[in-house]
């Protein structure tokens, strides 16, 4: 193994790669970027500065000039993102502006200021999860996993994971924000040829978690031990 330890979970939304990043993150020692949330930072921004995808070169200065902060301690919840020193919080993950983020984030000169802050926190190792981690931001990582899971098991995962956090959507809105997603990213999204490839629907988040890590055993990642008052 060269270079610092990168583990990349990638997959279509709602098929599990957050929960499966997240706690690989804390069973090996290491930070979780989440690289979509580069993307919702940006959509929001845009969002508020009443800018959509039909003015790709307005969208791509403001990203320029935008500044997005991405939690990366995943025994810290607390808050995923801040936009220019604000935290959106759950208007983040709005799934009314799905095909705008799909939009935005398919802007060639967006993906090009954003690729080296997705990379930075990675400097000493780290797990990323998003679409294309395994393939264009980290095509060099030590494991690449890639989840797969039906359309309705997605949206109703989804629906789940927002009204979690205290977001009421419903389950047509949950269908319809995973069928603008799939539409707009399957440019992007593909599994690297490296990649292991897991059927969400099938694997428990436990022989996810399980199949994960013997990946990365074999490849000299072993778990650290949790520090004092570090659950998994």
């Amino acid at each position: 193994m060269s270079g610092p330890p990168v583990v990349t979970v990638d997959g279509p939304a709602g098929s599990g790669k957050s929960t499966l990043g997240r706690r690989l993150a804390l069973a090996l020692g290491l930070p979780l970027i989440d690289t979509g949330l580069f993307y919702r930072g940006i959509t929001w921004a845009a969002i508020r500065s009443g800018l959509d995808a039909d003015h790709p070169e307005a969208v791509a200065e403001l990203a320029r000039r935008t500044v997005v902060e991405v939690n990366t301690e995943p025994a810290d919840p607390g808050w995923e993102v801040r936009v220019d020193g604000v935290d959106p919080g759950l208007l983040v993950r709005d799934p009314r502006h799905a095909r705008l983020l799909s939009a935005i984030s398919q802007i060639p000169e967006v993906r090009q200021h954003l690729l080296p802050l997705q990379r930075e926190p990675a400097s000493r190792g780290a797990v990323a999860v998003g679409r294309d981690c395994g393939t264009v931001v980290f095509p060099e990582a030590t494991v690449k996993l890639y989840l797969l899971a039906e359309e309705s098991l997605r949206a109703e995962r989804r629906r789940a994971q927002l009204a979690g956090r205290g977001a009421r959507v419903d389950r047509g809105a949950a269908r319809a924000e995973i069928a603008d997603r799939d539409l707009g990213d399957a440019a992007s999204m593909a599994a690297a040829p490296d990649a292991v490839v897991i059927d969400t629907g099938t694997a428990s988040i436990d022989e996810m978690e399980a199949i994960a890590l013997r990946r990365c055993a074999a490849a000299g990642l072993l778990p650290h031990p949790p520090r004092t008052g570090e659950s998994r």
